[in-house]
């Protein structure tokens, strides 16, 4: 193709709001000569005719894209994109320019350029564009709203029916079916994706690695989703079991409190009891003593003391408020001085 030969195509380019714009402009850069890209180079520094200028830069980074050259597009596109700001196709080297950053892909910003592209709606390049950034961004891990993923799966699919040839519209497809939870349909779409894929087209290699790469996630997101869901069921297993457990354990620990309490309700009021018994008993003692002459009076007394001392002692055993075998001595001190008061 002659250079004015190179420079009537891209004059006679498809309106940009047309599907077919970047269909034609893909098609011209794939065989591109050298010759032919000083042409169209100086054709965008050209004023003459903006649109195209435009046209002629639009091919140009199609073609550094296609063969992956970040730098000369990255080059071109810092000598000549200001000069096109009133074109809405412009976005779409505004986003591509994001995704090509030294840094790294700056999905944010590629993803607002990309949204901006959608004002030609009509233009199925600009919308596979759209939901492939917006696949990319999600699928590394960035916020996106599933209605946002669901209508970009849904302008996908009027993609290919108008289209059902492109590969690239069935791995977007692919990628965006995946991130809504369907891996039997995106794993279907990215084979068909490969199945499509013309061996004869430049970069072939590398759009194959990059389905691929697209079906390794799909698969390892299947793989991970399931994983998480039975995680998620042994999660809820296990803490049914701890809670079944745990109100068990309540159940068993208020029903000893209430028998404990029950327990030291009953010893309270029998030892008030008791100590009423005694109280009673003792005064009744002290006062029939105190009509008694000193001996009568002090074996009486005697004999009181040990009648207490066996009583408290049996209280204790009854209750289990001390060891048995520390009884044993109040036991014989009760005793012996029950027994001295009756045998003096």
């Amino acid at each position: 193709m002659a250079d004015t030969h190179v420079l009537d195509a891209v004059a006679a380019m498809p309106p940009m709001v047309s599907s077919e714009y970047h269909v034609v402009a893909t098609g011209i850069a794939a065989r591109l000569s050298a010759a032919e890209m000083d042409a169209l180079e100086r054709c965008v520094a050209d004023t003459s005719d903006p649109a195209r200028g435009f046209n002629a830069l639009y091919v140009l980074l199609a073609r550094h894209r296609r063969a992956l050259d970040a730098s000369r597009f990255r080059g071109l596109y810092q000598r000549h994109a200001a000069r096109f700001d009133g074109v809405p196709m412009r976005a779409v080297l505004d986003s591509d320019m994001a995704m090509l950053e030294q840094a790294g892909p700056d999905l944010v910003t590629a993803l607002r350029h990309a949204e901006t592209a959608l004002a030609y709606p009509g233009n199925l390049a600009l919308v596979a564009h759209h939901a492939r950034i917006l696949a990319e961004y999600a699928w590394s891990g960035g916020a996106t709203e599933r209605a946002d993923l669901a209508s970009a799966m849904g302008r996908m699919e009027r993609a290919i029916e108008t289209d059902p040839e492109r590969p690239r519209f069935r791995a977007v497809h692919a990628q965006l079916a995946g991130l809504l939870g369907d891996s039997v349909l995106a794993l279907t779409s990215i084979q068909r994706a490969l199945d499509l894929e013309d061996s004869e087209q430049p970069g072939y290699a590398m759009r194959v690695v990059e389905y691929h790469r697209i079906r390794a996630d799909i698969t390892l997101h299947r793989e991970a989703t399931a994983i998480r869901g039975r995680l998620d069921e042994a999660t809820a297993q296990v803490a049914d079991s701890l809670q079944e457990r745990l109100d068990k354990a309540v159940a068993d620990v208020e029903e000893r409190a209430k028998s404990e309490i029950g327990k030291v309700r009953s010893e309270t009021l029998g030892t008030l009891g008791l100590l009423a018994a005694v109280i009673a008993f003792i005064v009744t003692t002290t006062q029939i003593a105190d009509r008694q002459p000193v001996d009568e009076a002090l074996r009486l007394l005697t004999g009181c003391a040990g009648m207490l001392s066996l009583v408290f002692t049996a209280f204790a055993a009854v209750f289990g408020v001390v060891r048995p075998t520390r009884l044993i001595l109040p036991a014989l001190l009760g005793s012996g001085l029950l027994l001295t008061a009756f045998l003096t």
